[in-house]
């Protein structure tokens, strides 16, 4: 089973369609180009911010170990050990960058595979969605952009959590 979380960008298109083709689906679940070359995959998904800060940790990391006079192979593994975190981490970091860009998340579905999770989404986002995304006009406040943040964080928090416990339960 695979899950998918939709975020749709902060400048929607009026149209329905326009709409949909704009929508990012991010998986949240290991990512394997990401564990073997997060480079690349940072490149690939447009994460230069997230890029940066892992390429100047992983030169702290290393400078300090080597530094301290602990062997080379030790510095060589820990950054394995990062690289395999970024890996189960990868969906969890693309999502706080869409967020972080003011993408807003839509929806979460789960699936057989990418294309099952986007017609099931697209079956029921469809027909509820109005032709015209906001008919008074308006965008939301500084306030409501504000709350609307401190939500998103409060959230992804508590599924982390959430995703923690199960894990751990799982292996009990």
């Amino acid at each position: 089973m695979v899950v998918f979380n939709v975020y749709e960008p902060p400048n929607v298109a009026r149209d329905r369609l326009d709409r949909a083709t704009e929508l990012v689906f991010v998986k949240d679940g290991f990512s394997w180009l990401a564990a073997i070359v997060p480079v690349i995959w940072f490149l690939v998904k447009g994460l230069w911010l997230e890029l940066l800060v892992f390429l100047g940790a992983a030169a702290v990391l290393t400078w300090g170990i080597e530094a301290m006079g602990v062997f080379a192979e030790f510095s060589g593994m820990l950054l394995l050990i990062v690289q395999i975190v970024i890996g189960f981490e990868a969906g969890v970091i693309q999502s706080a960058a869409l967020e972080r860009r003011g993408w807003r998340p839509v929806d979460t579905v789960t699936g057989r595979d990418r294309d099952e999770c986007e017609r099931r989404f697209f079956e029921t986002w469809q027909p509820a969605e109005p032709a015209s995304p906001s008919a008074t006009g308006t965008g939301p406040t500084a306030q409501e952009a504000a709350a609307s943040w401190t939500a998103t964080a409060w959230r992804n928090a508590s599924d982390g959590i959430a995703r923690g416990r199960r894990l751990i339960g799982a292996k009990a």
